[in-house]
């Protein structure tokens, strides 16, 4: 499926969905969407250390999936925004911010649903 389509569809899941990122596996980000009504809460250089960090744990995940099993996503909660990483693809992270009270299993499961 086209990434602009899943971001849209990812989007459409709650209104407490901030932002959908996608990044190749470096890092590189290759779209994002957001409502118009939210702003971020990082420059744009935060935000590609953030996916740029996002990158290089997965990375480190998929090094250690020969023992643990492949990661399906990760869940990081902070104060003011819940981050969701997971595989889009082999070569792409999807990247979705939302409200820290979010129930992140409903991006997961329509993540799953979209494959």
């Amino acid at each position: 499926m086209e990434v602009r389509k899943i971001g849209e569809k990812i989007l459409k899941t709650s209104k407490s969905v901030r932002f959908v990122t996608i990044c190749d596996k470096n890092g590189k980000l290759v779209y994002t969407v957001h409502p118009k009504r939210v702003k971020s809460k990082l420059s744009k250089n935060e935000s590609k250390k953030s996916l740029a960090a996002a990158a290089r744990a997965w990375k480190t995940r998929k090094e250690l999936s020969r023992k643990l099993g492949q990661c399906k996503y990760v869940v990081a909660e902070y104060d003011k925004v819940k981050r969701i990483t997971m595989p889009a693809g082999k070569n792409h992270l999807l990247y979705v911010t939302t409200a820290p009270n979010f129930d992140h299993n409903k991006i997961v499961s329509k993540v799953r649903q979209l494959r």
